[in-house]
């Protein structure tokens, strides 16, 4: 009789450790994949938050980017598999607070703009949210940064 009640509690037991890290796991998973809702630039905080090209210019105001006159927006997917110039170009957005990992194979907008004689800024929306963004040579030989 004490045998069976000593493994019935071993087994209670062991169902219980493996629920508490099974639910462990799947919240570790679903805090990796959330991305910011705002990054800091210069010392103050800036909301990621993009409904429209209204939000989206905000945002560039924002970074120290004015004035700028819109020049296109186009419907992108970010791929699902990346070579190494997009590894490359997800390392200059996680340098500045964004990640893309989080993004792959999801549609989004990429708005494009006209910063002054040499630059254009380039920002990315996805699901409601600036989720990239970089500044380049109008040339296109240099990319950098935003902030």
């Amino acid at each position: 009789m004490f045998q069976s009640v000593k493994l019935k509690n071993i087994r209670l037991t062991i169902l219980s450790l493996i629920g508490i890290l099974l639910f462990i796991v799947i919240c570790l998973v679903a805090l990796r994949g959330r991305s910011a809702d705002s990054i800091e630039i210069n010392g103050e905080k800036i909301t990621l938050h993009a409904e429209n090209e209204a939000d989206v210019e905000a945002f560039l105001t924002s970074c120290g980017y004015s004035p700028i006159e819109f020049l296109f927006q186009s419907e992108v997917t970010v791929p699902k598999n990346w070579n190494d110039i997009y590894t490359q170009y997800n390392e200059l957005q996680r340098r500045q607070g964004f990640d893309l990992v989080p993004y792959k194979g999801k549609p989004a907008v990429e708005y494009e703009y006209f910063v002054d004689d040499t630059l254009n800024a380039t920002v990315l929306v996805s699901e409601q949210k600036i989720i990239a963004a970089h500044v380049a040579t109008c040339d296109g030989r240099e990319m950098r940064m935003i902030n």
